[in-house]
């Protein structure tokens, strides 16, 4: 469902790269376009929305919000270094969930979501309390070198109030948490940290 909007994200980045504000309005959502106002407005914001990457880095998905096919349905990218698995900036892509290439960026997700637990740079042990200052319990991701596994904060939740991780996405090593949360009006916000599973 996902693999004709997939080179959206590279899309965007490769346009903004170039200074290409023709380009990069065409990916835009109707609603980022009214913000931007005209291509010369965005061309005027392409510096401020380069992505920041220090190094190779891939696009990941850590979100996924549709409802089946022919819906309309959004997708979270985030732009991960490779060697250290540092997010280097993200976009939503809109689309109808039909397998087409017809997907357009919303380049500025939402105000970040906070992650309380654990700590930046934190080694933890094989269930790490995963909490996110928000109202309503988030998705999350878990991101690593090999892949990405999506799940829900508190789907799987112990009596004790700590959650059960995915156990296949946190085996020993690096690992890079994301939290999303969305607001209700299709604006995704989303926050991550970056620990060392023992």
């Amino acid at each position: 469902m996902t693999s004709g909007i997939s080179g959206v994200p590279r899309e965007w980045q490769a346009a903004v790269a170039r200074r290409d504000a023709g380009t990069a309005w065409r990916l835009l959502t109707p609603e980022a376009q009214r913000r931007y106002g005209s291509v010369k407005g965005l061309r005027g914001a392409l510096a401020r929305l380069a992505l920041d990457s220090h190094g190779p880095s891939g696009w990941r998905l850590v979100n996924t919000d549709t409802q089946g096919s022919g819906t309309p349905s959004t997708f979270l990218y985030l732009l991960v270094e490779k060697r250290n698995l540092r997010p280097a900036g993200a976009v939503v892509v809109h689309s109808i969930a039909d397998g087409s290439a017809d997907g357009r960026v919303d380049p500025v997700p939402a105000a970040t979501v906070r992650i309380l637990e654990p700590a930046a740079r934190a080694t933890v042990g094989v269930r790490p309390r995963l909490r996110a200052a928000a109202g309503s319990p988030p998705a999350y991701a878990v991101v690593r070198r090999d892949g990405e596994i999506q799940g829900g904060v508190g789907s799987i939740r112990d009596a004790d109030g700590w959650d059960t991780p995915f156990y296949d996405a946190l085996k020993p090593g690096p690992a890079l948490i994301v939290a999303v949360e969305e607001d209700g009006g299709g604006r995704l916000a989303y926050g991550s940290v970056r620990v060392t599973i023992r």
